[in-house]
């Protein structure tokens, strides 16, 4: 039996066939998220978590993924579920927020406008993998008094981290881990200053 389509059952099927060819993967949204770390005891204070700074390469929907040494590659379909500054600095006051129990952590670009006895700042230098996969995180943090602004430690961190696996999931908990490194660091300063 031979099966005959006429020229113009052909133009009706062409559309469905061409859609079904050029469907795209689906776009999923990641996020870095809280990872606990070891309680520090300080005295009672506020302390406010300025705004993250994140240079311009990195504030795009886009995650970074490894590529050559002069390349930045982002994925078409892994994107950011928002902007990374607002949501490295919210991560941030959720991860000091549970190892200061003593002091009163927020947001300086929140809704709640809580005075701040202590200010910190982080400047993020780089933050995604190198050509092998690696997650390398340098940032420049400060603590400043915020009565006089008067800065009261600074410190530049490096670390990095290999994800346990090369799909997303995994390099986002790398980089959940390495943020999580920094505020232990930023708490252990606190410790050091609050002692002083």
């Amino acid at each position: 039996m031979t099966l005959r389509i006429s020229r113009r059952g052909m133009l009706r099927m062409a559309p469905g066939l061409a859609l079904a060819g050029c469907s795209s993967p689906p776009t999923n949204y990641y996020r870095i998220i809280p990872v606990a770390g070891a309680v520090v005891q300080t005295a009672p204070a506020t302390l406010g978590v300025r705004q993250i700074g994140v240079p311009g390469y990195l504030q795009q929907n886009g995650i970074a993924e490894p590529s050559a040494a002069y390349q930045f590659a982002t994925s078409g379909n892994s994107l950011w579920a928002e902007p990374l500054a607002e949501m490295l600095q919210s991560v941030l006051v959720q991860d000091l927020t549970q190892r200061l129990p003593q002091m009163t952590v927020s947001s300086s670009s929140g809704m709640v406008g809580t005075p701040a006895d202590l200010l910190v700042e982080i400047n993020v230098l780089r933050f995604d993998p190198d050509a092998s996969g690696r997650i390398v995180l340098m940032a420049q943090t400060a603590l400043k008094n915020a009565t006089d602004n008067r800065f009261l430690a600074t410190r530049t961190l490096q670390s990095s981290a290999v994800p346990a696996g090369t799909d997303m999931p995994s390099m986002m908990a790398a980089m959940s881990s390495l943020w999580a490194g920094l505020a232990d660091a930023v708490a252990a300063e606190l410790a050091r200053n609050s002692a002083g």
